[in-house]
């Protein structure tokens, strides 16, 4: 029996929580059964975090081209297709948010029958740029109804990591959409044993955070938070684990506020389950997310967590305090001190850490994949 050539469109093969996800899924998958490439959007030449990984787990990886400038972006959506035509994959699994419409229109025009978008966000980056004209907030409007309509009328199969993330690509074909659950590798999470990690700081109280330094994760709020909480407590540190394109003006936004005493700026890193072993609470104020995978990583490593009620519940295991932005940072500090001094310590159900496993998700594509 000849081999399903599965093709999985993402930006690049980074830290991301979509990108991990597909090298977990990668890990765990039966490579007897499938030929995998991964396409991204990333020049020749740039290094690719994950790419070593998934080649030598047998996976190709095809390089287009980045999309930092309207002239590459066209070049990315003319190559699309002939890659897909140069290769004639069983099926496409596309997961590039709202870019999924391009990426599936030219899976049809090559001819792929099984088009598969996935919804692994709940919201836009564009819509909390205050200081954009009408015209450019018109434009991008315009844009995020285009591509959903491209995205339906070219899919054949829709999934989504919760139902926040359907009901915002599919809008009212949301119910037709698959929920498969984003899962983790579990026994790098559940494992109990503590680690000393090099670059990571340890004080009395060890706050985490894990994300890119983007608008959706909210980074200036989270200084905020840590401005006020210092004026509550001095014996705690946030070790910070991401990079994105806000990262040096959050470093600014440290200095100025006073703060670079209590945060520990990582950078990537590839060992976030030992990060969160060492750690005590995790910080999450995310303005949206489709479900929020790290949530469910800290919450199984033992790692307490407090996060907007902007984050779907879906992703609270038991150990988690869902807190409006609207409350502000200092309410925010305020709920965390007391979650520290009360001395009692929330825990994640077992039960609900198990419908994580990353080899049920495995499974759950299996069959789309394989499905007539």
């Amino acid at each position: 029996m000849s081999k399903i050539k599965l093709a999985y469109v993402t930006h690049g093969l980074s830290s991301n929580g979509i990108e991990s996800l597909l090298l977990n899924v990668m890990k765990h998958m039966d490579t007897s059964k499938y030929d995998v490439s991964f396409v991204i959007a990333i020049d020749e030449g740039v290094p690719c975090l994950h790419e070593k990984t998934v080649k030598d787990l047998s996976a190709k990886v095809i390089r287009i081209c980045d999309m930092d400038s309207l002239k590459k972006k066209l070049t990315y959506m003319r190559s699309l297709e002939k890659v897909f035509r140069e290769n004639q994959f069983d099926v496409v699994h596309a997961n590039m948010d709202l870019l999924n419409g391009i990426v599936l229109r030219a899976a049809k025009r090559a001819g792929i029958k099984k088009r598969i978008c996935h919804a692994h966000t709940s919201g836009s980056n564009y819509k909390f740029d205050e200081n954009k004209s009408k015209l450019i907030s018109l434009a991008q409007k315009i844009y995020r109804r285009m591509m959903k309509h491209l995205i339906l009328s070219n899919s054949t199969v829709l999934l989504g990591c919760s139902e926040e993330a359907n009901k915002y690509f599919y809008s009212k074909k949301a119910s037709q959409a698959k929920i498969i659950y984003n899962g983790i590798d579990l026994h790098s999470f559940t494992s109990k044993e503590k680690k000393t990690v090099s670059g990571i700081e340890k004080r009395n109280i060890n706050l985490v955070t894990v994300g890119r330094i983007s608008i959706p994760k909210n980074p200036i709020f989270i200084v905020d938070i840590i401005k006020a909480l210092s004026s509550l407590r001095q014996d705690f540190v946030l070790n910070w684990v991401g990079a994105g394109e806000m990262e040096e003006q959050v470093k600014a936004y440290i200095k100025e506020q006073g703060v670079a005493d209590y945060i520990n700026m990582t950078g990537v890193r590839t060992d976030v389950a030992d990060i969160l072993h060492s750690s005590d609470y995790f910080i999450f104020p995310s303005l949206f997310e489709g479900l929020g995978i790290v949530l469910i990583e800290a919450q199984a490593a033992g790692v307490e967590c407090f996060a907007s009620t902007e984050v779907p519940t879906l992703a609270d295991l038991g150990a988690c305090h869902y807190l409006p932005l609207s409350f502000g940072a200092e309410k925010w500090a305020e709920e965390i001190n007391n979650a520290i001094n009360s001395g009692v310590r929330m825990t994640a159900s077992d039960e609900k850490i198990q419908q994580f496993d990353i080899r049920k998700t495995v499974s759950d594509l299996d069959k789309v994949y394989c499905e007539e």
